[in-house]
Order: C-alpha cells, then structure tokens, then sequence
C-alpha cells in the first residue's frame, strides 16, 4: 500500500503500530469478548449439526431402512426391470412370507422374509454375530426378537416358530445362524429365512401388479434403493420408477427430507445465529469504541504525522485479526466440548429413542469462524470510521461528549444524583449499547419463561390419553398394524371396577363395516364434489358401488362427555333410547370439515340380523384423538351409538371394547400404574397401556430441555452484558482518574465519588429494566405467540415475572461493580493520581 504522498512502502510500519497498539493497553475483555462470540457459534452448531444427524439416524431407524426410496409390493419381472435402470445407484429386495404369531410377539410385532445382501444391509438388518440364511432351515433375526422369546443370545440355537402367510398356517423349527441388535423404535422386528425355505413357503409373484396385494403380501417383492445423490430423491426416484408405471408406489424415505431446506426448521437456528450475533456485536463494538475513544489522541498524533485515514483504518482492523486470532481460537476449542455436554441432555430430554451422535465435522468449526469473523469485522467496523474521520486538533483535545449542542441548565444545587445524570449523558451510545446488552439476556430468559410456562399439559395429552389411564390392544396403544381393535375383555374390565380409588370408568367399542348410500347420500355427494377434489375423484365408485367404509363406536356415558358439538345438539334421552346417531364430518375428505349429513337428516344402518333400522342425525360431533381408533376408513365418516344399541344389535353382544379409559384418585395412582405393569406383562400380554403419569415425565423432559438450552444461553448473554458493564465503568473512572482526582482536591469526599459511581451504575440497570419490560411485552405478543401457533398443547400466557425477577440482582451488580472499581481507584493517593498524564 502507497498511500502516502511519496510513495513509501508502509506496510512494516503499519503492522509496527498494530502491535504497539495491542501491547499498550490491556485487551484482555477484547480476546473474551471474541472468544465468547466464537463458543456461542461452535456450541450452536454443534448442536444443531449433531442433532440433525441423529434425528436422521432415528428416523431410518424408525422407519427401518436407509435406502433413499422403495417400492412394494413388485413381480419378479418388474423388479428385474427396475433393477437394470441405470438411474439407479444401488438396489435391494426381499421376498415377503409372513407374520410371527404366538404370545411372544404380541409386544414384538414381527415379519418373516427373505433378504438379499444389499437389502438386509439397507434396513439394519446384517448381522454382527453369524451369517444371513444359507441352507434350508437357517434364520437370522434380532436380539430383541430373541429376547422376547426367552432365547439365547447364540448362532445355532433352535427355535421352533409358527407364522401366518395369506393363505395358511406353518410351524417349523429353524436353526440360528445370524444375529443383530435391532431396534426398538422399529415399526416391526424382522425375521431372515432363507430362499430356498421362502420358495416353499411363499413362491414368488409374476406378471404385472397394481399394487393391491393381500393383507400379507406373500410372494410379492418389496425394493429398496439409494440413487446417484441424496438432492432431490423424489425427482430421481419418479423418474426412473416412471418408465415402468411403478412410479405412484414410490415411498422417500422421510429421513432425507431433511436434505431440503426448510424454513419453519431453519428458524430456530436463524434465530439462534441472531440473537449470539446480536451479543457479540454489542459487546465487541464496544470494546472497540471504548479502545478507540482512549486512543484518540495516538490516531490523531499518527494524523499530525501525515497518516491517511485508510491507514487508521488498517491498524484498526490489524488489531481486531490478532485478537481474533487469540479469541477465535479458545472459543472454537471450550466451544465444542460445551455444545458435546448440552447434546446429550437435550437428546435425553426430547426422547429415549434417539441415540446420541457427536460429529467432530469440519463444518462446525468453519461456520464458526465465518461468523465470529463476521461478527467482529462488522463490530470494529464504526469504531475504525471514527479513528479514521478525526482531525488532529479533535483528537488532542477529545473528551467524552453529551452528543446534543442544546446548552445545559445550569442548577443553583449540586447533587451526586445530578452529577451522575450528567455523567451518563457524555456518551449516550456508550449507555445505548450496554443497555441493550442487559436487555438482551433479560428479554430472552422472559421469553424462554413464556414460552415454556405456556405449554398445556391438558392439551399435550389429549392426542394420547384423555384420563389417567388408556388401556387398549398393544397394536392401538403402540400404532401398528393389523390393529386388533376388539381385545379388551369383561374379565379386565371387571378386575379395573374393583380397583380401590377408582372414580370414573367407561369403555370404548368399535365396529367397522360397510353401510348403504341412499340416493339422497349420494345427492349430496354431488354438492360437496364441487369444493373437494377428493370427492369427485371417487364419485363415480360411490354411485357404483351404493355403499361406504364406516367407522361405528359404541360409547360409554365417561367417554361419551368427551365428545365435542360441531352441530347440532347432544340429545341424550333420544340418543339413548337409540332412536338417534350422532355423526362425524368427512374427515379424509379436503380439510376434513365438510359433512355428509347434517341434524335432522336419517340414515340407515345394517343390523345384526341383516335387516336396517333408521335413525334420526342429532348431532355432528368431532371424537378426540384419544377415544379414537388408528384406522380412518373411506371417507373418514364416524357413527356413534350408545354401547347398548351397538352391542348385541350391530356386533355380538359379548364382543370386547377397544378401549377402556379410566381415572383414580391420586392416592391410588402409583399403586394402579404398577398393578397395569404388572396385568400387560404376565397376564395378558396382548394388552398395553397409556398414563398420565409417563405422559408426564415426557412432557416434564421436553420443557426441561428447553429450560436448559434457553438458560444456558441466557446465562452466558448475561455474562456478556456483565462484561460489557464492567469494561464502560471501568474505562469511564480510568479516563476520569484526574477529574475525580480534582473534585476529591477541592473538598469532594470518597463517600460522595462513591454515590457518583453508584447512581451511574443503577441508572444502566434503570434503563435496562425500562427496555426490558417494553422489549419483553412486544416480543411476548408477537415471537413467542407466533412459535406456538402450530403446537397444539401451546396456550399462550402473558407473564413479566423472569423481569421483576432480575430487578434485584441487576441492581447489586451495577452497584457493586462501581464500589470495586473506585477501591482500586482509591489505593492511589489524590496527589498521585493528579500527576497522571492524560
């Protein structure tokens, strides 16, 4: 660089005074300031990437298979079509067989098939110990499957089998000869039978398929496959799968979703990037300012001496390279290992099901850098303008300024109180910005508070349980099918009626079948095609095939008080007489509000006997989610029915409820929740259970993880608007050693600098709690209640409390942080500190 006149190289000289400039004066809040900037960024994106890859993980794992897409339910001859595509990277198959049957697998769902290579190592399912299925008789399954037979964990033991195919019933005993972990999160457990055993049992399909296939599927072939990249699957897998009319039986792995950006799950990371951004920048631009302010007289001297203000500008930045040379890297190094500690907890904390991955990427640290030099290049930016734009005269004569040229009352009284006003208004950005650091961290913890306090843990329930207690067959409470939803018998619902503190019980019964479209249904099905889509696509079936897939319920009295009135009223006298039905809206049709009948109407409904009784529409009602079963049919239209008119007159009168629901008094609940351990593990297997009291703990986990990411980030803001006080007291009594020194000469005594000092510091803790309290309504009404629109156990609470909180401690720390600096101040003598050069 040639900036001055003649021509002179200046770049030794400038990078001279850079380093002059860093060992004149202390930088110590400088390199912290930075080096906190820099562990905010690497602990966020540690997280952030950590929890990514395992939230990907988990979801292959719950979905069963990394592959990139699959297709089921495949010929031998389509899939051998589809596998010599050159679109496609790597492709697996299994060959279905059957299902597992028996006690031990009512709470172990489990599959039979045979697997290739490529697709057993696709679903997780190669084994660690042993071999996939070479001879006849071998089987390869999970220790989990093992486990829930009582079986040894060892390659050659024997176990004798039964299982179901679409067409018969089979007993047989295998050898082991592979074994795997397995995965609990899996929608069902997987058994490996050889080929040779699957072509005798289930011999292959051939020719072409629809994709309808029996409720097993024997024979048919189920594909898996990773294409070239993992952009944008869906266009790839469409557009190989098309050439073969397979391309409507395609299914993305849900997992990879997550390649694609997303802007509702990129916000909380944006706003995470801001809020640390926002931080450091006020506490760097701060230093800075503070730094420059001191040193205006060395700018303004390097001016005198012909320096350019691009060269100023230079030292500046020079400068602000070194300490983020020292910073950066402490931070990137405490930075890592504290988001490896959050992780874990924040893992635990949003469910057991997610394993822990802690990725040492590369990218982590980069990003970090980028944005902690982004954050300081940007922070030193006003600060280097002003070293820059001052004159020579300025500089040698700068004093901290009220920033106004208004002329200033003069008061026939002098106060402490009027001195530390006038204190305070020399630099009111100085003020401004350590303000806005306290209000950072207070405003922050005020919304974390009212975020959290405003989930409702009614509302967080109701998808799952709606009393205390749900007992159901394990494939309704566990949602898998085929769902057995007629399992609960007399025999446990006698037992749960003699439980001591029971308060309320009902039952729940459910039957699904095929009931008769009237002209007038059909009719109206007409009107409602022209605002559904869904319902003119299958018009025409509807007319053809006069009849539609309803669900039935017969309802308790409890349960029945949990249905809610979109139309209509709740007549219970008619409705138990059994003379009335009450209806929901089409809910797999458009938005699911649409209705086919409407109060007042009369449908149809097929009796035991084969004959059909007509009932009057009282009502159209919605079913909570947690009285509801897995399985919406056809259109999504619901009966209801009091239990005695369904019971004996459309289904046997014996037949089991799908659910019973139940509450206990709090005395009593521990003691039922250890006798429904007990009752679904040794006497009847086939059943499971819901309870407020895990629900609980769930719910008491998922706030406690935001209580310790949003504390911890509060504590270490909080830390930053502290550091950021502590250097502007500090810096403002060293560049006033003389002017206190002279007051102190001319009779001002040390109690009276002290109250100074003091009222200074509460007026920032003042202004903070006044920014706070405007700045924390505003972001309550409008972030946080934005961020619970759509989680549906959120009920927004307005609440200033965290504010009224920090009041006190606020005010001991700006009042004790002055006292400390003046004591320091103090251990020099009035006469010394007078002789002190400025």
């Amino acid at each position: 660089m040639t900036d001055i006149l003649f021509g002179n190289n200046n770049r030794l000289v400038l990078k001279l005074l850079a380093k002059r400039s860093l060992k004149a004066q202390k930088n110590t809040i400088a390199v912290l300031a930075i080096m906190l900037a820099t562990l905010l960024f690497t602990s966020l994106f540690t997280i952030a990437i950590s929890l990514q890859i395992a939230m990907q993980e988990s979801n292959m794992r719950t979905t069963g298979t990394s592959a990139h897409a699959g297709i089921k339910r495949l010929s031998w001859e389509e899939y051998e079509k589809l596998s010599s595509d050159t679109g496609i990277k790597d492709i697996g198959y299994s060959i279905i067989i059957g299902n597992a049957v028996g006690d031990d697998f009512n709470k172990t769902p489990t599959e039979l098939r045979y697997g290739d290579e490529t697709y057993s190592e696709l679903t997780f399912n190669t084994p660690d110990t042993g071999h996939l299925p070479e001879q006849k008789n071998e089987i390869a399954t999970s220790r989990i499957v093992l486990d829930a037979m009582g079986l040894p964990d060892k390659v050659g033991t024997q176990m004798e089998l039964t299982f179901t195919t679409d067409t018969d019933t089979f007993t047989d005993t295998f050898t082991l000869c592979g074994i795997w972990d397995g995965d609990a999160v899996a929608y069902r457990q997987t058994m490996l039978l050889s080929k040779a055993y699957a072509e005798q049992v289930a011999p292959v399909i051939h020719g072409e398929t629809d994709g309808t296939t029996p409720p097993v599927g024997t024979g048919y072939i189920d594909a898996v496959m990773m294409m070239p990249t993992a952009w944008n699957i869906e266009k790839q897998a469409l557009e190989v799968t098309s050439k073969y009319g397979l391309d409507e039986r395609v299914s993305i792995n849900d997992a990879y979703q997550m390649a694609t950006v997303n802007l509702s799950s990129m916000l909380p990371l944006v706003a995470g990037i801001a809020v640390i951004f926002i931080a450091g920048y006020l506490l760097i631009y701060n230093v800075f300012y503070i730094s420059i302010a001191q040193d205006i007289r060395f700018y303004g001297m390097l001016k005198t001496l012909g320096t350019t203000a691009r060269q100023i500008r230079k030292i500046v930045y020079k400068k602000a390279i070194k300490l983020s040379l020292m910073g950066i890297p402490i931070g990137l190094l405490l930075g890592w290992p504290i988001g490896r500690l959050l992780l874990p907890a924040i893992v635990n904390m949003l469910t057991d099901d997610i394993r822990v991955v802690t990725t040492v990427n590369p990218l982590i640290f980069l990003v970090a850098i980028v944005f902690s030099a982004i954050t300081v290049f940007i922070s030193c930016q006003k600060p280097a303008i002003l070293a820059a734009k001052i004159s020579p005269m300025e500089a040698l004569h700068y004093i901290e300024q009220t920033g106004g040229k208004k002329k200033q009352r003069r008061s026939k009284h002098i106060s402490t109180m009027m001195m530390a006003k006038n204190n305070l208004t020399r630099n009111k950005k100085k003020v401004m910005i350590v303000t806005l650091s306290f209000v950072l961290s207070i405003v922050l913890l005020n919304s974390v508070y009212t975020y959290v306090t405003s989930f409702d843990f009614d509302k967080f329930v109701a998808d799952f349980s709606l009393t205390d207690f749900t007992v159901s067959d394990t494939t309704v409470i566990n949602n898998y099918a085929p769902y057995n939803t007629a399992n609960v018998s007399q025999d446990f619902i006698s037992q749960t009626e003699s439980l001591n503190g029971l308060e309320d019980i009902g039952n729940i019964y459910l039957w699904t079948s095929k009931q008769p479209l009237s002209e007038n249904d059909l009719a109206r099905l007409q009107e409602l095609s022209a605002s559904s889509s869904d319902i003119a696509n299958e018009l025409e079936n509807y007319r053809v095939r006069q009849e539609h897939g309803v669900n039935v319920y017969g309802l308790d009295d409890f349960p029945t008080e949990y249905v809610q009135v979109l139309d209509g009223e709740l007549n219970t006298e008619q409705w138990k007489a059994g003379t009335g039905v009450y209806v929901t809206p089409l809910r797999m049709m458009g938005d699911g509000s649409l209705c086919l009948y409407k109060p007042g109407d009369q449908i149809s409904v097929t009796q035991l006997d084969g004959t059909n009784k007509v009932y009057d529409v009282l009502a159209v009602v919605r079913i909570p989610s947690a009285l509801q079963t897995p399985l919406q049919v056809d259109m999504g239209l619901d009966y209801i029915f009091p239990t005695n008119e369904l019971l004996g007159n459309m289904v046997p009168a014996d037949q089991p409820a799908m659910k019973t629901i139940f509450n206990v008094d709090h005395e009593h609940q521990l003691a039922t929740e250890n006798w429904l351990k007990n009752y679904t593990k040794n006497t009847d297997t086939s059943l499971d259970y819901l309870s407020k009291v895990t629900l609980r703990q769930n719910f008491d986990r998922m706030i406690n993880m935001f209580r310790l990411v949003g504390g911890t980030l509060c504590a270490i803001l909080a830390l930053i608007g502290i550091l950021n006080f502590i250097n502007s007291i500090t810096t403002s009594i060293l560049s006033r050693y003389r002017e206190i020194a002279m007051l102190q000469s001319v009779g001002m005594t040390g109690w009276q600098v002290k109250q100074i000092l003091i009222y200074e510091g509460i007026g920032y803790s003042i202004l903070g709690l006044l920014g706070s309290l405007i700045l924390s309504v505003i972001a309550s009404l409008t972030v946080v209640r934005m961020m619970g629109v759509e989680l549906t156990y959120f009920t927004w609470h307005f609440t200033l409390l965290p504010v009224f909180l920090c009041i006190i401690p606020l005010l001991l720390i700006t009042a004790i942080v002055p006292l400390v600096c003046y004591n320091k101040m103090a251990q020099k003598t009035v006469v010394e500190r007078l002789r002190i050069a400025e």
